[in-house]
This record gives structure tokens, C-alpha cells and sequence, in this order.
């Protein structure tokens, strides 16, 4: 069964690159980065390595004006302490956070995924549904004003770094189907949400084949 590992959040900086160290550990891992960066045609982040190890992207979207997110995932991180690196084609205002899971399956991510926008809002969620049972969800939310968030029901905040918000499930979908994640604050503000999920390990069940060998 999948299991939240740890999170971190990275600097805020004004460059082409940002840098930061996350630890991974466990079995069956699976690391997530969230980024946010400013650029007025799209997003100008380039690529996203974690211990020198390329990570993929799922998906963007843009918040308002300058503002871009993205979702990025890397299947089997390295263990311990290794370095997360965000670059960017151009010198913009660059964060991000990064969570990490074990019990996740080392294969077909994302299981499903969404996205989201909304214009002078009070809250905003994202829906997605999955297609395995016992997934995970996990998102990203960005108001574009910083707002103190308060989640929905159902969603587990894991970082912040300015307005940049990663949450999960904290429990599995089942059965497979929709589900939401989302928060509100106080005021209005445009915002922008992209939700995944992902999948457990398969479980192995019957006699190992050493039994079966035995009873031979």
C-alpha cells in the first residue's frame, strides 16, 4: 500500500536554476516535484533532475499572467539525501516543493490526471478519476495573490512556499472512481490546480514459488 515518505520545500529565487535537497527511503518509491515559475507566454522550466536522475513531466498550467505550474514525477528515486534541480530557458522567479511515497507502483504514472483554473475565487479544487483501485491522489495549487489555505475535506496539505501548495489523498481511492482535492481562503484570486493519481505496487499473492518448488 502506498505510504506518504517525507517532503521538503526548495528556495525561492530569481535565476535559471533553483537547488534543493530531498531524502527519499522505503520500497516502491515514488518522488513528485511541484513547480512554479514566471514567464508570460508559457512555462520556462526546462527540465527537473533529482541526484543527477532526469524526472517527467505530467503536466502545466497556468495560473494567470506570468504565473505557470508544473507537475513532475520520477519512479525508483535514489535513496537519502540527493539534490532536486529546477532549470529554466530563461532568468524568472523560480520554487518548488517536492513529496515522496513508497508502496507506489514502478510503472504507468500518472494513473489519471486533471486540471484546473478558476478567476477571482474564494476556493478551487481539482477532480480526477482514477483507474486502479487504492490509488493515491496528489496535487498542486497556486493563487496567484499568497493566501493562508484551508483544505477541503479528504486533503492533507504536505508543503508551502509562496502560495505554492502540495497536498495528497492521505488514504487510497476505492473503489477506483472520482475524487477531488481543493481548498479556500479568504478574499479572491485567481488560481490553478493540477491533480494526478498513482497507483500501489502490485500485491503479491498464492504460495511463493519456493513453496510451490517445495511441494514438487
Amino acid at each position: 500500500m502506498i505510504a506518504f515518505d517525507a517532503s521538503s520545500n526548495g528556495t525561492i529565487a530569481t535565476g535559471t536554476s533553483i537547488t534543493w535537497a530531498h531524502t527519499c527511503s522505503g520500497s516502491d518509491r515514488i518522488l513528485f516535484v511541484l513547480s512554479f515559475d514566471t514567464d508570460g507566454g508559457s512555462s520556462v522550466v526546462t527540465g527537473i533532475t533529482y541526484a543527477g536522475t532526469a524526472m517527467t513531466k505530467i503536466t502545466g498550467i497556468q495560473v494567470s499572467g506570468d504565473r505557470w505550474i508544473t507537475l513532475w514525477y520520477l519512479i525508483a528515486p535514489a535513496t537519502g539525501s540527493n539534490d532536486v534541480v529546477i532549470s529554466a530557458s530563461a532568468s524568472v522567479i523560480l520554487c518548488g516543493t517536492a513529496q515522496s511515497y513508497t508502496g507506489a507502483k514502478q510503472s504507468g504514472v500518472p494513473d489519471a490526471s486533471n486540471t484546473n483554473s478558476g478567476s477571482t475565487v474564494t476556493s478551487l479544487s481539482g477532480s480526477v478519476t482514477t483507474i486502479a483501485d487504492n490509488c493515491w491522489t496528489i496535487a498542486i495549487l497556486k493563487t496567484q495573490v499568497i493566501k493562508t489555505i484551508t483544505a477541503d475535506g479528504g486533503t492533507t496539505n504536505r508543503t508551502i512556499q509562496d502560495a505554492l501548495w502540495g497536498v495528497d489523498s492521505n488514504a487510497p481511492k476505492t473503489p477506483a472512481g472520482s475524487t477531488s482535492l481543493g481548498g479556500s481562503w479568504t478574499g479572491t484570486t485567481n488560481a490553478a490546480i493540477i491533480i494526478a493519481s498513482f497507483a500501489p505496487a502490485p500485491t503479491i499473492t498464492g504460495p511463493s514459488i519456493l513453496m510451490q518448488l517445495a511441494a514438487q
